[in-house]
């Protein structure tokens, strides 16, 4: 579907990396962020060390692969 309208490629969940190599898929349920009031998508990554630096990277997997990746980069408080 290249070139497609966005509204028109059905969204089938995101894969996030973590920089310690965890890679996290999310689908089904988990997924439905399309409702009107929504203003973005919270997940919860569990098993983080304190005072340490993790680079996550989340890209949408459509029924044509997975997109482009947005990154963030921050550093877990102290204990």
């Amino acid at each position: 579907m290249a070139g497609a309208p966005a509204a028109l490629i059905r969204q089938l969940g995101y894969r996030i990396t973590v920089s310690d190599g965890r890679t996290i898929t999310v689908t089904g349920r988990d997924v439905l962020v399309a409702q009107p009031r929504a203003k973005g998508m919270l997940r919860v990554i569990g098993t983080l060390r304190p005072a340490t630096a993790y680079t996550f990277s989340i890209a949408a997997v459509t029924a044509t692969g997975t997109g482009p990746s947005a990154e963030v980069s921050v550093t877990t408080p102290s204990e």
